[in-house]
């Protein structure tokens, strides 16, 4: 899913295992934060994503947020010093906007830095609502990295970023995506998406089907009018209309079939 850019030029904000910040300088006053999510090997560092989408073509600055320790943003001042890089980066830059994406831990984390930072927008795909063992003993994906968590100050997504942030969320509707979009809590300013059919992959195929790239402009742009639309045409919806639909098939599916009067009745 890594999209990069070759004529952006990325310069190294922190480099201290096992956090990684690289920013690529914009012409606008936005900043696009992109945290990478587990990616596909252990003793690498995960690559970057939504690089170009986020960029625009070089418009918008970007900062790549790498973590090769995976932890959820559950190490020692880990979140602290994120903090710390990108508000210096948007002073150094006079940003007026700061927006935050990323795809399954990469989606958690941008909502972690929503709850104690101030954002304009954050768009997270499939992100977990926790991977702590007790809060979701049924979760046995990450295990490997998940063994190394220690403390956890960021167990769970019980709280989300408050209003007037507005949150965009998509997940599939498999069941290792049903377990934790459950569980997310509802609000105002969350507009939350499901995909009928689709798994925790299901991006892959957003990107495949010239889709992905639609949806994240309608996010940064902030336009909840063209993302229905979107969704709708790449087969999703509302979270809520989502869980009325399948009220309404479990309902069909259950109801007796009536049977024809016979002569012999009554």
């Amino acid at each position: 899913m890594t999209d990069q850019k070759p004529l952006l030029e990325f310069k190294l904000l922190h480099d201290a295992h096992p956090l990684r910040i690289e920013a690529a300088k914009g012409e606008t006053s936005r900043l696009i934060v992109s945290f990478t999510s587990v990616g596909q090997e252990r003793d690498k560092w995960p690559p970057k994503e939504f690089v170009g989408l986020a960029s625009q073509g070089g418009r918008n600055h970007v900062v790549c947020v790498s973590d090769m320790s995976r932890c959820w943003m559950n190490s020692k001042d880990m979140l602290a010093l994120t903090v710390t890089k990108i508000s210096d980066y948007v002073l150094d830059h006079g940003i007026t906007e700061v927006m935050a994406i990323g795809t399954s831990m990469g989606a958690f984390n941008a909502l972690v830095l929503g709850r104690i930072m101030p954002l304009s927008r954050i768009i997270c795909f499939t992100p977990q609502y926790s991977v702590h063992p007790d809060i979701l003993p049924e979760e046995k994906r990450w295990l490997f990295f998940r063994k190394q968590i220690t403390e956890w100050p960021n167990k769970q997504m019980d709280t989300l970023p408050k209003a007037p942030v507005p949150i965009y969320m998509f997940h599939g509707d498999s069941p290792d995506e049903r377990m934790h979009w459950e569980k997310f809590p509802t609000a105002q300013n969350l507009k939350h998406y499901i995909f009928s059919g689709a798994d925790h992959n299901f991006v892959r195929n957003l990107k495949g089907a010239k889709m992905l790239h639609k949806i994240v402009r309608a996010a940064l742009n902030d336009r909840p009018g063209r993302m229905n639309k979107l969704v709708q045409r790449a087969g999703g919806m509302r979270r809520e209309a989502y869980v009325d639909y399948v009220a309404a098939q479990e309902l069909l599916a259950h109801r007796k079939t009536r049977k024809r009067p016979s002569e012999f009745d009554g």
